[in-house]
């Protein structure tokens, strides 16, 4: 029986009674109050939503109610957030139409629920947030920048080239390269190819730079930054002796405990990315171990004009023959290989270290390259996603390298890392100053070391000795020639030199990952990472020094033989206790994995779509962005950074995807485009670390 038929009987009732005397009245039953009966309210969320960060999702709700319980109830209303990767803020929780904020981009689902004191309703929207992109067209805007300075001045530029379309004939890396090659030569200066992240380097104008962003299979107009060793103008802190200097970093950072065990490096290439390296007696001798020199720079009339490269190889691998051993690298049996990518001022551009790069991963298993230097770095004006040297680094690394970059000299200031150290694969490495003693508890975190958390990874991974560091000197050169007051005399007479920075650095710890890969040749790169960063030490507990924030030196001080002894993650030990390389009992300690959840660079993305074409599609959220993504397949799908962001990168067999179908240093270096316009110069006199 309906409310209304109930009220209609009532009312006939009540009627009746009226007509009746008072006597017959009386003789009717009482009437017991009618119930109310109270109905829900009812309450629409609004249609769901896309948006872009950092729009708001404008929500307007609707709410309806009969006016029970009585005495009217008052209508809540309430907008919360049931699920999503993110928080989320509303301009006005409380009211029917509202805006909400997000931290963050993913699914999200809000909840509009409606009472009337007595019922409550609710009712779900669900809003996708797309990412922020990451620039508002295909130009850096540091090129937009200096193209508003000066329309008609040529600036350097890497034309980066939307993926290949299936079916992949033939290198198809190559034929890109080679398309955005032509695009230069029509709207600018071609230099060339880099076929490692479909892109060629080259010069245009502004005019050609607006024309190369028109033309669709452009994917971005990058800056062809320079690089080089960073300087800083922070005063010394605190002021060194003048005779300071640190020989000792190898029994700092416990290398020397390795080789007790027989481990050395012997058998492990390191490539030496730099401005050179020369055939040092500490290198050559009693065998060569300096195994190849080719160079991507400006042209040379000696093997290190700047003295820079040779310095970092001997941290690296010096065996200390001139000083009588008085003066060694971490890894004094490694080899090395010279690829020169700073030119004789000092500096080089990205594309000159991506096509260093590009040398490595062809001659790799040549000469057992497992692990690149970087010991210098470039202004990260980008995130990381958007970084061309960032896809370099991460190409590199799943083809099985080792990268070891610096995280800059721009300390004590947050974030004033330098790219690739900004990448999150790679291993990023800050400095202390050791004080020139073995013990750690005087050690400091070097005031010059930079430090941050772009794109919310925080850098450096860890921290190595990085001040007044002694090793391989190179007469005549320009540093040599600049800084007198910084060549040291061995007890036999020979001659070293010293440097400070995180170049040094990013030395010390390529050398302890020499040493892994010698006594573990199969570790992955993420192994590696995460032997190193996941075993190091403590250090200056008795200076009194307080880091700038916790992050500063990522894990710790470098422990090279803590990191042999221990265990990978993926990597069951085996039972009962073991010596990895000691022979003695004891039971290693298991590592934390390394590079998990992480997402790629952009042009990793662009440039490996025909190597992971036709692998298994796993995806993190199988509903992100409001799309439904199980049943896609590589026919299906639109590969692009929603795709990225969503993809299951760590699903990936990295050992069994289709390589083959990409081809690195199969196109020649035009050098004779490198002219006075291409090299900035750093000036090797601005390098005024002590």
């Amino acid at each position: 029986m309906t409310r209304r038929r109930l009220l209609g009987i009532g009312c006939t009732l009540v009627a009746l009674a009226l007509g009746l005397g008072p006597s017959a009245q009386a003789q009717l039953p009482r009437l017991l109050p009618l119930p109310v009966f109270n109905l829900p309210p009812v309450v629409n969320a609004g249609l769901d939503q896309v948006i872009t960060l950092p729009s708001s999702a404008n929500l307007t709700g609707v709410a309806i109610d009969d006016g029970q319980p009585n005495p009217p109830g008052v209508l809540t209303t309430t907008w919360s957030a049931v699920s999503g990767p993110g928080t989320v803020s509303f301009s006005n929780a409380r009211a029917l139409n509202s805006a909400a904020t997000f931290s963050a981009s993913g699914a999200y689902v809000l909840r509009l629920t409606v009472s009337d004191g007595a019922l409550a309703v609710s009712d779900d929207v669900a809003v996708t947030v797309n990412p922020a992109p990451l620039v508002e067209n295909k130009i850096d805007p540091a090129l937009l920048a200096l193209m508003a300075a000066d329309p008609q001045r040529l600036l350097p530029v890497i034309v980066e080239m939307q993926q290949p379309l299936p079916p992949f004939l033939g290198a198809v890396n190559v034929d890109r390269a080679l398309e955005a090659l032509d695009l230069l030569r029509f709207n600018g200066v071609a230099v060339a190819p880099l076929s490692l992240i479909d892109s060629a380097a080259g010069f245009a104008n502004a005019a050609g730079i607006s024309a190369l962003s028109l033309v669709p299979t452009v994917a971005f107009v990058h800056h062809d930054a320079t690089v080089g060793p960073q300087p800083n103008d922070a005063p010394p802190v605190p002021p060194a002796t003048p005779d300071q200097a640190s020989g000792v970093y190898p029994q700092v950072v416990r290398a020397n405990k390795v080789w007790a065990q027989g481990i050395a490096g012997g058998g492990v290439t390191v490539a030496i990315l730099d401005s050179g390296v020369a055939a040092d007696a500490d290198l050559v001798q009693p065998d060569n171990r300096l195994l190849a020199s080719v160079n991507f720079a400006d042209q040379r009339l000696t093997s290190d004009p700047g003295g820079h490269g040779t310095h970092i190889a001997g941290i690296v691998a010096g065996n200390g023959t001139s000083s009588g051993g008085q003066f060694m690298g971490i890894a004094p049996q490694a080899n090395v290989v010279d690829v020169r990518v700073l030119g004789n001022t000092g500096s080089g551009r990205l594309s000159s270290v991506i096509r260093g790069i590009e040398w490595v991963l062809a001659n790799r298993t040549a000469y057992n390259i497992r692990v690149i230097n970087l010991s210098f770095g470039a202004p990260a004006n980008l995130p990381y996603r958007a970084d061309p040297m960032s896809a370099a680094v991460e190409i590199a690394w799943r083809r099985g390298l080792v990268v070891v970059a610096a995280s800059g000299n721009g300390g004590p200031q947050r974030d004033n890392l330098v790219t690739p150290g900004i990448d999150p694969y790679v291993i990023t490495v800050g400095a202390t100053d050791d004080r020139g003693t073995v013990g750690r508890g005087d050690d400091l975190f070097a005031w010059f070391s930079a430090w941050g958390s772009p794109d919310s990874n925080a850098k450096p991974d860890l921290v190595a000795p990085g001040r007044r560091i002694v090793s391989l000197r190179v007469p005549g050169s320009a540093l040599d020639t600049l800084f007198p007051d910084r060549v040291v005399v061995a007890q036999n007479g020979a001659t070293y030199f010293r440097l400070t920075g995180t170049s040094m650095a990013t030395a010390v710890v390529s050398g302890a990952a020499a040493l892994l890969l010698a006594g573990r040749p199969n570790l992955t790169p993420d192994q590696v990472k995460a032997l190193l960063v996941g075993t190091t030490q403590r250090y200056g507990q008795d200076s009194g020094q307080v880091l700038p924030d916790p992050i500063a030196d990522g894990s710790g001080l470098l422990n090279a033989y803590a990191a042999t002894l221990a265990v990978p993650c993926e990597t069951a030990p085996s039972p009962g206790p073991v010596g990895l390389l000691t022979g003695t009992l004891q039971q290693p300690t298991t590592v934390a994995c390394a590079n998990r959840g992480l997402r790629p660079a952009d042009g990793f993305g662009r440039a490996l779509y025909p190597v992971l074409f036709g692998s298994p599609l796993q995806w993190i959220d199988p509903l992100f962005g409001g799309i439904f993504w199980p049943p896609l397949t590589w026919d299906t799908l639109v590969w692009n950074s929603v795709a990225w962001d969503n993809f299951a990168w760590d699903s990936v067999a990295w050992d069994s995807v289709a390589w083959d179908s990409v081809a690195w240093d199969s196109v020649a270096w035009d050098s004779i485009a490198w002219d006075s316009v291409a090299w900035d110069s750093v000036a090797w006199d601005t390098f005024t670390l002590d």
